[in-house]
Formats: C-alpha cells, structure tokens, sequence
C-alpha cells in the first residue's frame, strides 16, 4: 500500500470517528473516562442499633403477718341463781368437817383462773360447767369487822342429783383450796356465810391444763 493511500485511510478513519462522537456523545465521556481513577463512593457507616432496654420487674416482699397472740380469756362471773328452790339440793349439810382441811396446792405450776365467785351472803349460784379434768376452788374469805365469828361454807353439788361433790368450811379469816377432778359436768354451789365482810372463790386451772382444754 502506497503512503498516499495510508494518509488518506486515517484521515478517513478520523472523519468517521469524529462524526461518531458527536452523533454519540457518551462515548466521549466514556473514552475520557479511560484512564482516571473512579471517585470513591463513601461507604454509609452503620447505624449503631441500641439495646433494647429491658425493665427489670421490683420484686416486693409483703411483711409476714404475725401470728395472732393467744391472750387468755378475762374470767367470768358465776352469779346467783334466782330459782333455788328448783335445784335437787339447796341447803347445806350440818357437818361440813368431813371434807377435811384445805387441800395442799404445788406453788410450782401456774395457775390460770377462769370463772369466780363473789359476794356476802349465803346464796345458790347459777349452773356452770368447767371443760378442765383437774381445776381447783381458791376461796378467800375476809372478815374484818368481827373475824372471831367469821364462818364460810360451801359446797359443790352435782345439778343432776345434788350430790356433793366437794366441800369447805373455814372459819374466822383464811383462804383454802379445793382439788376438783370433775369437768364436763353441770354443777351449782350451795353458799353460806355469817358475820363476814365478803368472799372471793377463784375457779383456777394449771397452765398445761388451760391451754389443751379452753374452748376455742
């Protein structure tokens, strides 16, 4: 190929090329593009995801109810029957002295009262019952005025045949006790009394005894 023929060959190749570049501009973008280094596209850092937070539930204690404190009961008062007559007995026996002197009572034990007693004068008290197998009568009898003449008696009958079951007598001033081993049963007291302030009988049974027994 002659060198006239080469020129005229590029300078063609020119022409075509040039036509072609501006009926297609992008190349010409691309073709420049040839070479350069491409602009970095920044990476997004990533969004930090929070803990979740977590709401710890307060755990309360609720303060233990104390046990109820078991007191004991305020004795009751046996008072005057107002029918003597209807009871099976109601008079006292002339010779109070068979029942002997005053039981002896250990002084080691605690001793709970639960019913009592009081008063001046001779009368029949109403019917009672005593839950305890061993209880004992604690009379107190004062006579301040004329204690040379003071007499006490009394006597605890059954209500269903007026039987007796037990019985004292004291004389002058003094205090005395009864050991009774009767429960469950309903009795009465046939009292007498004569030149004498008062009395006070005390109806008392031991700790262990009060505590098994007493009704709920």
């Amino acid at each position: 190929m002659e060198k006239g023929d080469i020129l005229t060959f590029a300078v063609g190749f020119l022409i075509v090329l040039v036509i072609a570049l501006l009926a297609n501009p992008q190349n010409l973008a691309a073709i420049k593009g040839i070479g350069e280094k491409p602009t970095p596209v920044p990476t997004p850092l990533p969004v930090a995801t929070p803990f979740p937070v977590v709401q710890i539930p307060v755990q309360t204690f609720a303060k233990p109810t104390p046990a109820p404190v078991v007191t004991d009961a305020v004795p009751y008062q046996i008072v005057y029957s107002d029918k003597p007559f209807t009871y099976p007995v109601f008079k006292l026996p002339d010779n109070m002295e068979t029942y002997g002197a005053s039981d002896i009572i250990a002084r080691n034990q605690e001793m709970v009262p639960f019913a009592f007693v009081q008063g001046t004068r001779g009368e029949l008290t109403q019917k009672f019952s005593v839950p305890y197998p061993v209880w004992i009568i604690n009379n107190t009898v004062t006579a301040n005025l004329t204690p040379q003449y003071g007499r006490f008696r009394m006597a605890l009958c059954d209500a269903q045949d007026g039987s007796i079951l037990e019985g004292e007598e004291i004389l002058n001033r003094s205090s005395s006790y009864r050991l009774v081993q009767v429960s469950n049963t309903e009795m009465y007291m046939i009292i007498g009394t004569a030149y004498i302030d008062g009395y006070y009988i005390s109806l008392e049974t031991p700790r262990n005894y009060y505590d098994l027994y007493r009704p709920k």
